[in-house]
């Protein structure tokens, strides 16, 4: 079961500098990573690894190779992931994770990562979210450092993306990472796309059965792979 967790951003501000590592800015920074928890316990006990549903999915469909983590606090699964890679971009990560990269600007990317990785994760990273219609321009610049035939997961959540509600919202999506193709040559190989559902209760009333689907991860999840479609997920690990 997904958990939900209460963000209030506005009220509990990063203070000074956003870059300064401060338990105020790092317990900032853990209002809206879910996955942080994971971290904390792993940590604690060595023989047994947390590991949230979706990312299980992820794990086991990973190419041989590189793997990078983008803004999705991947630090979590390090004990399960060779040759990882992660990439953030607050500047307090290194407070409790020295390895990670941080990266204020996505063209930072290419020139730190240049035809590196095997797969590239985005899971609902804030970050990416509030651009008009789809973040495109994001996922030019990450291919900028994935080999031919590499994997793009990605996911994100429609309630921070800016677009016309009124409009067939499946296809809406679905148009958007089948566009990438001609765009940054990205080829979409899987999709889950969902959307919270009213029901009625009375005449008058109706209630969100799922008002997230998946909050962790968001409720839209694509695969891409870069310059070839000829990669098979096992979905046997997915439990959407």
């Amino acid at each position: 079961m997904t958990r939900k967790l209460i963000e209030c951003f506005d009220d509990y501000p990063m203070i000074n500098n956003k870059d300064e590592i401060t338990r105020h800015n790092y317990i900032r920074y853990r209002l809206g990573r879910l996955k942080h928890e994971f971290w904390l316990k792993n940590r604690k006990n060595k023989e047994k690894i947390y590991v949230e549903e979706y990312d299980w999915f992820i794990l086991n469909n990973l190419k041989p190779g590189n793997t990078c983590m983008f803004g999705s606090a991947g630090y979590y699964l390090e004990d399960l992931i060779e040759n990882l890679t992660v990439v953030e971009t607050w500047n307090v990560v290194k407070g409790f994770y020295p390895k990670a990269h941080i990266v204020k600007h996505r063209q930072e990317l290419e020139k730190l990562f240049p035809n590196t990785f095997d797969n590239f994760v985005v899971n609902n990273n804030r970050g990416d979210h509030w651009v008009v219609d789809a973040p495109t321009e994001h996922m030019i610049e990450y291919t900028k450092t994935m080999h031919d035939g590499a994997l793009l997961f990605y996911s994100f959540r429609d309630t921070q993306i800016v677009f016309n509600r009124f409009i067939d919202q499946y296809e809406h999506f679905l148009n958007w990472a089948k566009s990438l193709e001609k765009v940054c040559d990205l080829h979409l190989i899987w999709h889950d796309i969902k959307f919270a559902k009213k029901q009625k209760i009375s005449n008058n009333i109706e209630y969100d059965i799922m008002e997230n689907p998946d909050t962790s991860n968001g409720n839209l999840k694509f695969v891409f792979q870069y310059k070839r479609n000829d990669y098979k997920l096992d979905m046997s690990y997915y439990n959407g």
